[in-house]
């Protein structure tokens, strides 16, 4: 997966290649996008489940700012990491990952730091069982191999 290197809204220092050993969900989003918002509750409960474990969850916003993301986290109660950078950092990374068409859209990297899956659209457990199983599925095949 390429590289990734942003800070978080709580001023942490995120860089993908120093979470190999780590199954990593990127999830580029944005405040204003209702798929979005709906996804966070199922989000929050994997990342509760599974981060101990070895998930670590990043939400990469395509367009807000860290005051944004700070109120943000407070009113949904998320629980994982919210990215931000600049209009210019945060397009390097979309292209460099073959463009962000749409938000919501989810990268799943292996241990390795591969990526495994990409899920275009919104991950909702009570809207699209199928898509939400399989991204559950992929995560605990990796969390296995770490065992």
């Amino acid at each position: 997966a390429p590289e990734i290197s942003l800070y978080s809204h709580t001023d942490s220092l995120y860089v993908l290649s120093s979470l190999k050993g780590k199954v990593v969900l990127l999830n580029f989003w944005a405040t204003w996008c209702g798929p979005c918002r709906m996804e966070i509750p199922d989000f929050n409960s994997l990342y509760n489940k599974y981060n101990q474990s070895g998930l670590e969850i990043l939400g990469v916003s395509i367009s807000d700012s860290k005051k944004q993301l700070i109120d943000f986290a407070k009113t949904y109660g998320i629980k994982y990491p919210l990215l931000y950078g600049s209009n210019k950092e945060i397009d390097l990374i979309s292209s460099k990952y073959g463009g962000i068409p749409a938000v919501p859209w989810s990268i799943l990297i292996g241990l390795d730091g591969t990526i495994l899956r990409v899920y275009p659209g919104a991950i909702l457990k009570e809207y699209d069982p199928e898509m939400f199983n399989d991204l559950v599925y992929n995560i605990e095949s990796q969390l296995k191999l770490k065992n």
